[in-house]
């Protein structure tokens, strides 16, 4: 069932069946998501289908590759935490969504905030968070630091980074921000080891790297507080 009662639609001829396409893809990843989560995430994809060249969301416009890099990968990032998690989540620079809202699909326990600093693409993230009945925040503002985050209900038991300009100087800011538990999962590829090395990465610490399928050089990686 939808958010509200309705019948999830069947994909009309020649059109992506998303909800069985993100069914199957979770399930790849060992990820069981309820089914009214499920088709709000395909309605989700074909929101940023349709409004991604107006609103820059996504560059990827064929549907399997646009439901491997953002969805799976998305996935693939929640299939790393406990099925059990819970407390406060941050998608740093959401942009499209990805990969806060599938996360928080496959991690209810999580409260999820998507800070997002672009008008637009907040405007579009809120709109896509109530059509949905998701229960998520937004935030319309640039996030560096920890202070960017006071009111928004830390301390944040993860925070996700995906496609963030400036990351390697933003993340080492975040520290204070973060539950004792907490850890960041970072889209990147190998760069990071280097990156964590500088000085002001003192504070963090590497865990491990994830392998994203089909992608060579491109990891999850898991960070810790120091």
């Amino acid at each position: 069932m939808q958010p509200g009662g309705s019948e999830a639609p069947h994909a009309a001829a020649g059109q992506p069946d998303w909800e069985r396409w993100i069914e199957e893809r979770a399930a790849a990843s060992s990820l069981d998501i309820d089914r009214s989560r499920v088709v709000a995430l395909a309605e989700h994809a074909r929101r940023v289908l349709r409004a991604g060249a107006e609103l820059h969301l996504t560059t990827i416009v064929d549907p399997r590759e646009f439901l491997e890099r953002h969805l799976g990968e998305s996935f693939e990032g929640a299939a790393l935490l406990d099925a059990a998690v819970e407390g406060a989540a941050l998608d740093l620079g959401s942009g499209n969504g990805y990969p806060g809202i599938p996360i928080a699909a496959a991690r209810p326990g999580l409260r999820l905030r998507l800070s997002e600093a672009s008008v637009k693409k907040a405007t579009f993230l809120r709109q896509v968070v109530a059509d949905g009945g998701w229960s998520i925040e937004v935030i319309e503002r640039q996030v560096q630091r920890a202070a960017d985050l006071d009111g928004h209900g830390g301390p944040f038991r993860l925070i996700t980074c995906r496609a963030v300009g400036g990351w390697a100087k933003i993340l080492p800011r975040l520290v204070p921000a973060l539950a004792p538990t907490g850890e960041i999962l970072l889209w990147a590829g190998d760069e990071v080891p280097a990156i964590a090395t500088r000085v002001v990465w003192r504070r963090l610490s590497v865990a491990d790297r994830h392998a994203l399928p089909g992608r060579e050089q491109s990891w999850i990686w898991r960070i810790r507080a120091a």
